[in-house]
């Protein structure tokens, strides 16, 4: 409805890989299925939170290799809707530890910015207060309760250093966009969002087999090739959606991104720039942490939404350029691994 087609239009399907393990396979085909739709260019997508930009930079590559010519790139969950929870593989080494999944690997990346550049809790708490004063903006975000940075500092631990609002909630819900071909997406119900650069790389926060250098910061590659695609600079960005799950996230993503050296990072958060009257409003939706966790299609929806305008009293006045990122990865697995990727958006 929101794009002025038929189902019948549709000729793609791309799916993120729910986060369940075993002898799972076709789940883009099955969700093609169950919309009545025969794709004759469908794929299951497996980059964790990475996927979100990462199908639609599959979605822009498959269309201009002409396979397809209209691809819906979507995503749901239900968690643990019969009381089933993931299995673990490769973890002999944390399990006996607790040390397993995001959270914890969160709080050593969380730990390590601290120990590396000074970073205080004031800083990532920051963070998260403005993403919950955008969210207070957006009917549609799940966390409405205001936050102040009293509160952020008051709640508890979840894996030291990583308090309660560094991280995102659980949320049952799903989200969608279609990519099409610039001159058909002229005639739609709505002007399109250009995509105008994606990149990702895939790489390790742990293991480093050239050595540990200091400089360089996980996701350079994406965004270089992001950056290079669109022929823009990171002082060209208007508003930016960063991947959120957690606040360290944002603190590492700002650095990756190019716009802030290390050591200017807690200046940059404290001084408001993320916010929506700031130099460079961020997560106006609310992000993973207070609009709701969505795997980063609620991103990519809220960065089509500021290139249209549509964002009513969160809406960044004169947006022209929207940069989205995405992060996911295994780290419980070995290696672990983790993957990024990047899209920009033009009006």
């Amino acid at each position: 409805e929101d794009a002025g087609l038929s189902r019948d239009e549709i000729d793609g399907v791309l799916v993120m890989m729910p986060a369940i393990m075993g002898e799972q396979h076709g789940w883009a085909a099955r969700v093609a299925a169950y919309l009545g739709i025969e794709p004759t260019f469908s794929a299951t997508m497996d980059m964790g939170g990475a996927t979100a930009c990462g199908s639609v930079q599959t979605a822009a590559a498959a269309i201009d290799a002409g396979y397809c010519g209209t691809v819906l790139c979507c995503f749901a969950t239900q968690n643990w809707p019969q009381g089933v929870a993931m299995q673990l593989f490769g973890s002999e080494f944390q399990v006996p530890y607790g040390d397993v999944g995001a959270i914890t690997l969160m709080a050593h990346i969380k730990r390590r910015q601290q120990y590396e550049y000074g970073y205080k809790d004031e800083h990532y708490g920051r963070i998260a207060v403005t993403w919950r004063e955008h969210a207070l903006l957006n009917p549609d975000a799940q966390m409405k309760k205001p936050m102040t940075l009293e509160a952020y500092m008051g709640s508890r631990w979840v894996a030291e250093p990583l308090r309660l609002f560094d991280c995102c909630p659980n949320t049952d819900g799903g989200g969608a966009c279609i990519v099409t071909s610039l001159d058909r997406a002229r005639d739609l119900a709505k002007p399109p969002a250009r995509i105008l650069g994606a990149g990702q790389s895939h790489s390790s926060e742990m293991i480093h087999p050239r050595g540990y250098d200091r400089e360089h910061w996980g996701g350079k590659p994406a965004a270089a090739l992001a950056f290079d695609m669109a022929g823009v600079t990171p002082k060209d960005i208007d508003v930016a959606q960063f991947y959120d799950a957690f606040t360290p996230r944002v603190v590492h993503d700002l650095v990756a991104y190019g716009f802030c050296r290390p050591e200017e990072v807690g200046g940059f958060i404290a001084a408001g720039n993320l916010s929506l009257a700031g130099s460079l409003p961020s997560n106006t939706a609310g992000g993973l942490l207070s609009e709701g966790h969505l795997s980063g299609f609620g991103h990519i929806r809220e960065g089509v939404r500021q290139m249209r305008g549509e964002c009513s009293e969160r809406q960044v006045k004169d947006a022209e350029l929207c940069l989205i990122t995405g992060y996911g990865g295994a780290p419980h697995e070995a290696p672990p691994t983790v993957s990024y990727s990047a899209l920009i958006l033009a009006r």
